[in-house]
């Protein structure tokens, strides 16, 4: 973290003696105002990711940038956003967007955040709260492959205070907000060894679970709207394997029906992604085995969903652009129309190839696969 960054954070009287509020204080009446979380699922329609944007991050950005907000908001080729793009995601038929946000150049080790930093994730929250959106805030590449937070018991010991002194601050900065602002605990958090799909280390799923606990018990103990907001949990790794979604604990809460799972769908990657280098490249989707393979993923994530007594959304899911946009098209609606069977929402991640937005002009770029989404 840059010495500069230091200079201005959230300080503890920021957080002042709402803090010391405790769970035990939220009193049933105040936790039935908000919708539950099977309410909230049931009123998304389909989401879309500000992906590549407020998540961005890269010691060069505070090294070779005046390392201004927009410095790290535009680092990976995305413009500074506006309520204009919101306000076209609106009208393309979305009606939740999820704000995936990087804080670890923005805090200190204690979790307090660079006040103009936490500003500006608000201001951009504000663009989706004020049109009647539904905003999920989360913790992005502070886990990850890149990330401080780790799924294992080492990590958690070293870094579970300053995922809680985190989450303390952004839960008190939004604490007025109403039952549109969700909250993520964390995204896509791997193992010391950076293990995708299923952990390969034996404390991992322990450790993931333990952050989902912590995050559940950090955000009701900041009280206000706080203790009934509904709060999204991830698998490890976002993973939708046997193996990962055996390994996942769903966290206790203080109130009931207020806790959304969360998984992320990219297969199969030799078609989603343009670089993936693991297995064989194709620009085309569509066959019968195809989408019968899909079928089974969705009937066994939907299976899942019901095992935990929670609603299930898929926080990430879309196919790159490679002139391909009739199996694309194809891609998309065959996994909306399958997981809605289910009851599952989807959320769109939107940057880069898999854009269907020009930010640039603040307009849809791939109306095909944008209205296959959004009827």
């Amino acid at each position: 973290m840059r010495k500069s960054s230091l200079l201005k954070i959230v300080s503890v009287l920021a957080l002042s003696a709402a803090v010391l509020t405790t769970a035990a204080s939220i009193s049933a009446s105040a936790a039935g105002k908000f919708e539950t979380a099977s309410d909230a699922v049931d009123n998304i329609k389909i989401g879309w990711n500000l992906g590549n944007t407020l998540d961005s991050h890269g010691d060069w950005i505070g090294l070779y940038t005046e390392g201004k907000t927009s410095d790290y908001e535009t680092a990976w080729g995305n413009p500074v956003t506006t309520k204009k793009l919101i306000t076209a995601v609106k009208n393309a038929g979305f009606n939740a967007v999820r704000v995936p946000v990087t804080w670890a150049e923005h805090i200190d080790d204690s979790g307090n955040i660079d006040k103009k930093w936490l500003d500006r994730v608000q201001e951009v929250v504000d663009y989706v709260i004020s049109q009647d959106l539904y905003c999920v805030l989360d913790v992005h590449h502070d886990a990850g492959p890149d990330g401080w937070l780790k799924a294992s018991e080492s990590s958690y010991k070293s870094d579970s205070k300053k995922f809680a002194g985190l989450w303390k601050n952004i839960a008190v900065r939004f604490r007025d907000y109403d039952e549109k602002l969700i909250f993520e605990g964390w995204n896509e958090v791997l193992d010391s060894r950076n293990s995708w799909n299923d952990a390969r280390q034996s404390d991992a799923y322990e450790a993931a679970n333990k952050y989902n606990q912590l995050f559940v018990d950090t955000v009701r103990k900041t009280g206000g709207n706080n203790g009934s907001r509904n709060l999204m949990v991830q698998v490890y790794g976002g993973s939708v394997t046997e193996k990962a979604l055996a390994g996942f604990v769903l966290p206790k809460d203080t109130v009931k029906d207020h806790l959304i799972i969360q998984i992320h769908y990219y297969d199969p990657q030799g078609f989603t992604f343009s670089d993936a280098t693991w297995t064989a490249m194709t620009d085309k989707w569509g066959t019968d085995a195809e989408k019968s393979y899909m079928d089974k993923q969705l009937e066994r994530l939907g299976k899942f969903a019901q095992s935990q007594g929670v609603p299930l959304v898929v926080g990430e899911f879309g196919a790159d652009f490679k002139n391909n946009n009739s199996s694309r098209k194809l891609y998309a609606e065959h996994f909306v129309n399958g997981a809605a069977k289910y009851g599952i929402k989807c959320f769109w991640w939107d940057t880069g190839n898999m854009a269907l937005f020009d930010r640039e002009k603040c307009e849809v770029a791939h109306p095909e696969i944008v209205n296959v989404l959004t009827e």
